[in-house]
């Protein structure tokens, strides 16, 4: 285990040009490349782990002393920002192609009979119906929605979860 004295001694060689100083950084900087990881992905694969490591040696040659940061908290920050990143891109390349997975085949008269919306808003109670009317078919906002029903946002929320369960609980059925 290095102290932050040595972290930022190999850190000040390693831009220098010293090979051998990056690679004990990058050695050390194992376990928080690998939580980091696992923390976003919920798993580590060579590749994420390789991406990290590259990251890592572009934050290590950006990073600054001079700007008073601490070494250790740049890059757990830095790292963590990212792989929400690399973890948001990878969520919108799977929504993208599921949209045009299913745009292609599957046509919704052919797979789904088309559902009575009264029917389906008919299994909550008032105060949820309202919520998801005005939210999720209006598109009203939380916030204007709870100041309408005289409610907390946070009610209004836990609310909108709940009505949500219960319909998927119907259309699983």
């Amino acid at each position: 285990m290095c102290t932050y004295e040595e972290i930022n001694n190999l850190v000040k060689l390693s831009n220098k040009g010293c090979k051998t100083s990056l690679e004990s950084l990058i050695t050390t900087l194992k376990p928080l490349i690998i939580s980091k990881c696992k923390h976003y992905f919920g798993y580590v694969n060579e590749d994420l782990y390789s991406d990290g490591i590259l990251r890592s040696i572009e934050l290590i040659k950006n990073f600054d002393f001079e700007k008073n940061t601490k070494f250790l908290g740049y890059m757990e920050y830095m790292l963590s920002c990212f792989y929400w990143d690399k973890k948001r891109k990878l969520l919108k390349e799977s929504e993208n192609e599921m949209l045009i997975d299913d745009s292609i085949e599957h046509s919704y008269e052919e797979d789904y009979s088309f559902i009575d919306i009264e029917e389906c808003l008919s299994m909550l109670n008032d105060k949820e119906r309202y919520i998801i009317t005005q939210h999720i078919l209006n598109g009203d906002t939380l916030v204007n929605i709870s100041k309408n029903l005289n409610i907390s946002y946070k009610y209004t929320k836990s609310l909108k979860s709940k009505a949500i369960k219960k319909l998927n609980i119907f259309f699983s059925t």
